[in-house]
């Protein structure tokens, strides 16, 4: 064999390894990317379900402020006693649903900043799946899906 055969099979040696570890590493890459996306959409369905659960909370607390509000108004007209405005649960139920009010406001903060994380992952997305698209309607499709996503998690804002 010619030293310029032997060097040509080295080269074709070299580059055909250099593709495969090039593959291999964008292999790797996607995986990352794809877990970063459902790790944002998963911690937006844990933070949905908090939101859902706290509302409940604070529904079913007023609902019994409300009872022991008919109660107690029933309690002291029957014992003709003067109303002076003060139940002692019901202001405890009232401290407990303003802290419940401030934690859904954090919440829907951070349900906010990973609606603004999904976004950034799915134009990620889009532009690698389609490079002839402008970054206008990159962002326009990936807002309408991170929309489609958190609409599906049935949230109520009050």
């Amino acid at each position: 064999m010619s030293e310029f055969q032997k060097s040509n099979t080295e080269w074709r040696g070299r580059n055909a390894a250099e593709g495969r570890e090039m593959r291999m590493e964008n292999k790797e890459k996607a995986p990352d990317e794809q877990e970063k996306k459902a790790a944002a959409r998963e911690r937006a369905e844990v933070v949905s379900k908090e939101v859902q659960n706290t509302q409940k909370q604070m529904q079913n607390i007023m609902a019994n402020m409300a009872q022991v509000v008919k109660t107690v108004q029933a309690i002291r007209a029957q014992l003709q006693i003067n109303n002076n405005g003060s139940i002692p649960s019901v202001q405890t139920d009232q401290k407990n649903v303003d802290a419940l009010k401030k934690r859904l406001e954090n919440l829907r903060g951070e349900l906010g900043d990973l609606r603004l994380a999904l976004i950034v992952e799915i134009e990620k997305e889009i532009v690698k799946n389609n490079k002839h698209i402008t970054p206008q309607e990159v962002l326009v499709e990936a807002q309408k899906q991170a929309d489609d996503f958190f609409s599906g998690l049935n949230l109520k804002q009050d």
